[in-house]
């Protein structure tokens, strides 16, 4: 069953100072008919900051020239990144990545109008990524962490793509996560338990593939480097939809594959070079998470949902990469707002109805 999906270029940067560079890595949430889009955008200082618009019947109606949220705390000194918004209860919560230079931390800010944020801090361990891998038990988590440790043994482990459940489940917010290279998932009755390193040390050193704090593993050739949240999970009947991103390696012949796995695996000077020259590709891809328990998964699709496919999806700051932050149902149609190889924001959209048949014929077999 094949899926027809409609793609168009939905936003761009402005001459305003803080979004000149580029805008990418939407989220969205829906209230009555209003579309209410947070995005980032990067100003030529390098530095980001947090844009707004509105959306109505599929047009821009209001976009704010001024940043709605910006960098005013040391950990994120610079920058504030890949938003995510959710609705628990009457509150919002706004889940995003900290920068200050070095580490990438999840912080999270609240509203009660989607206007005035007050920031609430850190939610991700404050542990160094040398004693987080002395804690976990995986060889695969010791392996891809220790590219982080290049960088100093000082540095925290990265924690990014962080997404809450719109609902409490068994009375606890449940919350997914990426430390490198699966999707996890945390349950916790309050935040300030994710301000607790100790709460972080037992999760690290539990971390493990029999246990329930690991939603998604990498599967499939095109998601085989890392995997990461995309939007809030979508309710349905059959369990929770969730867009995610999954990232592969450029294939070449067999001297380029080698190669590009070598530039992956060096340490010291040249890892910097990795970073500039590693050719990946970023899709977009679709799962079902169990309704009461979602850290299993029911299914996901065997392929990519989308790929980086016309010019404006391939070239940017970083090449052939599509970025899924927000996602919501609009009648019989999904729409996904993604980042653009981090210079621009588009829009696709697709039945939802035949993309929940594809998801449960076994992934699209």
């Amino acid at each position: 069953m094949d899926l027809e999906i409609k793609k168009k270029l939905f936003l761009e940067s402005t001459k305003n100072k803080w979004e000149s560079h580029a805008v990418l890595n939407p989220t969205v949430i829906k209230e009555k008919d209003i579309e209410h889009l947070i995005y980032r955008g990067v100003g030529h200082n390098n530095i980001s900051c947090l844009g707004y618009a509105k959306i109505k019947d599929g047009k821009i109606i209001e976009r704010d020239s001024e940043p709605l949220v910006c960098p005013t705390e040391k950990y994120e000194k610079k920058g504030v990144e890949d938003p995510r918004i959710t609705k628990v209860g009457n509150k919002y919560y706004l889940l995003y990545t900290g920068f200050n230079g070095k580490n990438a931390w999840i912080a999270y800010a609240v509203s009660k109008n989607l206007r005035d944020w007050r920031k609430k801090g850190i939610i991700s361990p404050h542990i160094s990524v040398k004693e987080a891998r002395k804690l976990v038990k995986i060889k695969k988590y010791r392996d891809k962490w220790w590219h982080q440790e290049i960088y100093g043994s000082r540095i925290c482990l990265w924690d990014k793509d962080a997404v809450l459940f719109p609902e409490k489940i068994n009375g606890k917010f449940v919350m997914l996560h990426r430390f490198l290279p699966d999707i996890q998932i945390v349950k916790f009755k309050d935040f300030s338990d994710l301000q607790d390193n100790n709460f972080w040390r037992d999760y690290i050193k539990d971390l493990s593939e029999g246990e329930d704090k690991v939603s998604l593993y990498r599967r499939y050739k095109w998601e085989s480097e890392h995997i990461g949240a995309g939007s809030v999970p979508i309710k349905t009947k059959k369990g929770w939809l969730l867009i995610y991103h999954g990232v592969e390696l450029i294939k070449g012949n067999f001297f380029v594959d080698n190669y590009n796995h070598f530039l992956y695996d060096i340490k010291g000077f040249f890892h910097k070079l990795k970073n500039k020259r590693l050719p990946l590709v970023y899709h977009a891809g679709a799962a079902l998470l169990d309704l009461k328990k979602p850290e299993t998964e029911i299914t996901r699709l065997m392929r990519p949902l989308f790929s980086p496919k016309l010019d404006w999806e391939k070239q940017g700051d970083i090449n052939n990469v599509v970025f899924p932050e927000g996602a919501i149902v609009d009648k019989d149609k999904l729409k996904i707002y993604y980042g653009c190889s981090d210079t621009r924001i588009g829009l696709a959209e697709l039945n939802f109805k035949r993309l929940m048949k594809k998801l449960e014929s076994k992934g699209g077999e």
